[in-house]
């Protein structure tokens, strides 16, 4: 579709509910990234457990809790494009970065990435650069709140969703936090993986630690966790 597609055109037959419910204007109308550049980095972005996932269950709305630049959400979303499917990926972030970020000045994959001007991050004009560029829009819905405050607003909305992927916070008390609401608004049949597992001590405790106490089975292996609500859902880790 080429670059200067409408909006309608971009959104036409795809399920945007959580957006539609959500905004008056849709986020991408008007918009002007013309002194953004492109900028898609991110880590293990193209994981293949995430993509085992959505062709296991054919997920209707997945919500990713932490976003970054978008990569991920861009990758899923070009899965569900390649399997037909009428996804809508709502992505959860601040775009304000975390403490890791903040406190590398010299690091230009944390510091350098947040786009610092006047004293303010420009995180979120690259990713939606990234979803404009790759015309991922009909897909992919930002919604900019800390995680905590959009599980009230997607519960008060009664959005549920088939597959959760959480890579917002690496520490303990952040990590258990979004696994016990976000678990509320998983689908039965549904699966939530996780990000940084093994690689961050409050991660991988976090997720050890909720999963005991849910009775839940674990699956894991470095760099990603999942665990399955209802009927188990096997998915392959590659060796």
């Amino acid at each position: 579709m080429p670059k200067d597609a409408s909006e309608a055109e971009m959104t036409r037959g795809r399920h945007t509910r959580v957006r539609d419910a959500i905004f008056k204007i849709s986020p991408y109308l008007d918009l002007d990234l013309t002194h953004v550049e492109p900028d898609l980095q991110g880590w293990r972005s193209d994981s293949y457990i995430l993509m085992d996932a959505i062709d296991r269950i054919r997920p209707s709305l997945i919500l990713e809790i932490g976003t970054w630049k978008g990569r991920s959400a861009i990758n899923m979303a070009r899965r569900c494009k390649a399997l037909g499917l009428s996804t809508e990926i709502v992505c959860i972030d601040t775009w304000l970065g975390c403490k890791e970020h903040w406190l590398n000045k010299d690091d230009p994959d944390h510091y350098d990435s947040l786009k610092i001007r006047n004293g303010f991050p420009g995180l979120y004009w690259t990713f939606l650069k990234n979803v404009a560029d790759n015309e991922m829009q009909g897909f992919i819905t930002p919604l900019p709140l800390p995680s905590d405050t959009a599980f009230h607003v997607l519960s008060k909305l009664n959005v549920h969703a088939d597959m959760i992927y959480i890579d917002g916070s690496h520490e303990y008390e952040s990590v258990t936090r979004d696994l016990t609401l976000y678990w509320e608004l998983l689908n039965e049949n549904g699966l939530l993986i996780g990000d940084d597992y093994v690689g961050w001590d409050g991660v991988t405790r976090a997720a050890n630690d909720f999963a005991k106490s849910r009775k839940l089975r674990i699956t894991g292996q470095h760099g990603k966790f999942v665990l399955s609500k209802g009927v188990p859902v096997k998915i392959c880790f590659p060796n």
